[in-house]
């Protein structure tokens, strides 16, 4: 122990006789500790953190899959309660459905995210009110009886201020008073993390809400999510044994509904955040993490060419004190607890510039976070994580120095000269290693954030199937506070309104704004009464004009009118992919789709132009629109074209719908500000890897400069014997600049052939090629300059050298 304080106490003098040293290197390791510590705080606070939850690792997700339709579904509410009530695996079941409501009643409706439950949802999920109680089983029976709720801990203190007396009181959500009988605990926001819940509702409240009311009834309709608590022993692999089983009995004892059915148990932490959403995440965090590695990694090597340089003047000091008996190890313990303080002031600045940097990403996070219930807290295990971090990199940096340092031939560097001469060839050689290797990864982390601005470039001229230029959208919900017919007289007045107000060209009605189509049915074609055919398919309901107001062309047939209504035949307009799925090789119009449920078949009418439904530049999918006048929903979103920016108009019509309702919750939107905002994942990435990637190249450029200073410096004598032989300036400054161009030229190459690999990590985010052309041209290009810069200034240092001052004996 006596020899760690004598070991402190020496570092601490050895940095404070080296202020300048020791500022440099503590601020390239807080940066590259701070770029790790943030994006991982991110990437904990999204898909790490452990669900408010009691005993999570012991609940799964029921998924259904279907033969006939790839992807993972809800499920149905009467196989629901069979999976309930006859699985031997399971303690209990919970199911619920999502669903935005507005909190009425004041000046201005507020949206909130709420969620339909079964009676057993807080008792399944181990979670237990702070006020008041959850659901009671007969609050779960008769559709309609029971208006209670259970509210949320934000809502509670946001809109209630806290009150502990509040059991009893009313919410008003969607113009309908609920009685609230219980607050949840602080945390617990429901088990989906991208949209935290600020209400439940009890499952008999399903048909108030949804157009459909028969839903609940339906086998073959997968809109209800199943989560289950396995019980005591029961392992994942008797679980999914089990699930089979039943799914085969309930497909024989339903064969119309249930034929190639099955249930899927994914860990409900995997299952938080799903689809298209996760992988976009995950992709994304895996990006950040490797390229803020490459920053620290650089960081680290830049630290450890300082200490190299620290290290040279030295060397007959080292050499002494092995004459005089010292231990090689001691003396490299020594040198790493000098590592381990600049690792430790770094770790302690990185943290406060990730804490700063946190809240400001936050602050930029996307539109589909809107809703989140993420906490980006510096937490245990982000902590954990740094200081892991802070001796790892201490270690990293250090134990190359302190190897080198060590390593010396005691009947040479106890000499003045000779010593000096080859412990600087062998210094020289280990920094220029480290250089090349900076260079090396500046280039991945470049290319990387030269790939992900191409591709924004190439996202932003993407054809998505309709134009988006000069296209706005207004959405609304009309759930619960309208019927059939009075909702439909809203909409044909809203639409009448849209088109009065000028600079509108075109107006229409549909049921899903851009990229957000989600509703699918299940389509049979003629004759396919059994559904052996059936395949699940994405749908939509629009009002006429909808294709000419979003310029989507039809390829075949008609566009829908206000003729077909109720009372005539149902009609379809099916898109290019639907029509070759189902008729490959034949015209579609005139064909006859049947839907699952419905007694009426819908004749195609048309066949328009495929689009993008869900995502940006997504693969074709089939798609389906049925006519607004023969299929009614109480939300929608509004379609505006106009002459110019569609800004203004949008206001102007958002004012007129609201002057026919003011309870109405609606929002404006262009499309571009849309596609813009779906594109999250690769802004994110992009702009945070064009912050770390010029952080790497300042990091490289800095190491640069050190090594051909110092070689400047070990080669006085010898640029003095060439300038007194009779070389030039430019002779000097060129062998100068060559040298580094030499390291630049190799790290560059390393770092391209090293790129071209990493880079298919990322295709799958990318709109352009993981080897496009111009990024693997352009970057290496102006690495090259920079690295020239770099090495201008030494040269320049190095044509001033005094002949006869350099040639005096030291």
């Amino acid at each position: 122990m006596r020899a760690i304080v004598d070991d402190l106490r020496y570092a601490l003098r050895g940095l404070a006789k080296n202020p300048g040293f020791a500022v440099v290197a503590v601020i390239s390791l807080a940066l590259g500790i701070g770029a790790n510590t943030t994006i991982f705080t991110l990437v904990n606070g999204i898909l790490l953190r452990p669900m408010p939850v009691s005993g999570p690792s012991r609940l799964v997700s029921l998924k259904i899959v279907d033969s006939a339709t790839p992807g993972e579904w809800g499920c149905s509410y009467p196989n629901y309660k069979d999976y309930r009530d006859r699985n031997t695996v399971f303690s209990s079941l919970l199911a619920y459905s999502p669903l935005r409501v507005n909190m009425t009643g004041r000046s201005e409706p507020q949206p909130l995210i709420a969620q339909i439950v079964s009676g057993n949802y807080f008792e399944t999920l181990g979670v237990t009110p702070v006020i008041g109680r959850g659901f009671l089983p007969q609050e779960d029976g008769a559709p309609g009886a029971h208006q209670v709720a259970v509210i949320s801990h934000s809502l509670w203190t946001r809109e209630y201020g806290g009150d502990p007396h509040l059991e009893g009181r009313t919410i008003l959500l969607d113009n309908r008073l609920y009685r609230i009988v219980g607050v949840a605990p602080e945390g617990f926001q429901g088990v989906n993390s991208l949209y935290a819940a600020d209400a439940w509702l009890p499952m008999a409240m399903y048909p108030v809400f949804s157009s459909i009311a028969q839903l609940t009834t339906q086998r073959r309709y997968l809109g209800f999510f199943v989560i289950g608590r396995l019980k005591t022993g029961v392992t994942d692999a008797a679980a999914q044994s089990a699930m089979d089983a039943l799914s085969l009995d309930l497909e024989r004892e339903y064969p119309r509904d249930n034929d190639g059915r099955r249930v899927r148990l994914v860990n409900l932490s995997q299952d938080a955040i799903a689809g298209r959403t996760r992988g976009a995440i995950v992709n994304a965090g895996t990006v950040l993490m490797i390229v803020s590695g490459l920053v620290l990694l650089i960081a680290c090597a830049n630290v450890a060419n300082l200490l190299i340089v620290k290290a040279a003047g030295r060397n007959r000091e080292i050499a002494i004190r092995l004459a005089m008996g010292a231990g090689r190890w001691a003396l490299i313990r020594q040198l790493l607890v000098e590592s381990l303080l600049l690792a430790i002031a770094g770790c302690a600045i990185g943290l406060a510039m990730a804490r700063w940097s946190r809240d400001a990403l936050w602050t930029l996070r996307p539109p589909v976070f809107k809703y989140a219930g993420f906490r980006l807290d510096l937490d245990g295990r982000v902590l954990f994580y740094t200081v892991a971090i802070c001796f790892a990199t201490a270690i990293l940096f250090g134990l190359l120095p302190a190897l080198r340092a060590t390593a010396v031939n005691l009947a040479t560097d106890l000499k003045d000269r000779a010593g000096n001469a080859a412990s600087a060839r062998a210094q020289g050689s280990a920094r220029s290693i480290l250089v090349i290797f900076q260079v090396a990864l500046s280039m991945i982390a470049l290319i990387g954030a030269g790939l992900f601005i191409r591709s924004l470039f190439n996202a932003d001229t993407f054809d998505p199937g309709f134009d988006a230029a000069h296209l706005g959208v207004v959405s609304f919900d009309l759930s619960g506070r309208y019927d059939q017919n009075s909702g439909t007289e809203y909409i044909r007045r809203s639409m009448e309104l849209a088109a009065g107000v000028p600079g509108v060209t075109a107006v229409s009605i549909a049921k899903d704004q851009p990229f957000e189509v989600a509703s699918a049915r299940t389509v049979l074609l003629s004759g396919d009464t059994a559904g052996a055919k059936g395949r699940i398919t994405l749908t939509s309901v629009v009002w006429p004009g909808f294709f000419q107001t979003v310029g989507t062309p039809l390829r075949q047939g008609r566009d829908f009118t206000h003729f077909d209504g109720k009372a005539e035949p149902h009609v379809a307009i099916v898109n290019e992919a639907a029509a070759a799925h189902f008729w490959p090789g034949e015209n579609a119009v005139g064909k006859t789709l049947n839907f699952f449920g419905d007694s009426l078949p819908a004749q195609v009418i048309g066949v328009a132009r495929n689009a993008n439904y869900q995502a940006v530049m997504e693969a074709p999918q089939a798609m389906i629109y049925l006519c607004g006048h023969q299929y009614y929903f109480p939300y929608g979103a509004l379609f505006i074209r106009t002459k110019g920016d569609p800004d203004g108009a949008l206001s102007e019509v958002r004012r007129g719908m609201r002057a026919l309702d003011r309870n109405l919750l609606l929002t404006a939107k262009p499309v571009h500000a849309m596609i813009r905002e779906s594109l999250w994942s690769q802004r994110l990435s992009a702009d945070l890897l064009a912050v770390f990637g010029m952080l790497a190249l300042v990091l490289a450029m800095v190491g640069m400069y050190g090594v051909i200073s110092y070689s400047v410096q070990q080669r006085t004598r010898e640029i003095g014997v060439r300038l007194a032989l009779g070389a030039t300036p430019a002779d000097v400054r060129a062998m100068v600049l060559g040298q580094g161009v030499k390291l630049v030229t190799l790290g560059v190459i390393t770092g391209t052939a090293a790129a071209l690999v990493v880079t298919r990590m990322v295709a799958s985010m990318l709109f352009v090629s993981p080897r496009d052309a111009l990024t693997f041209v352009l970057v290496p290009a102006v690495l090259l300059l920079v690295g020239l810069a770099a090495c201008w200034v030494p040269s320049l240092r190095a044509t001033r050298i005094d002949p006869s001052v350099a040639l005096r004996d030291e």
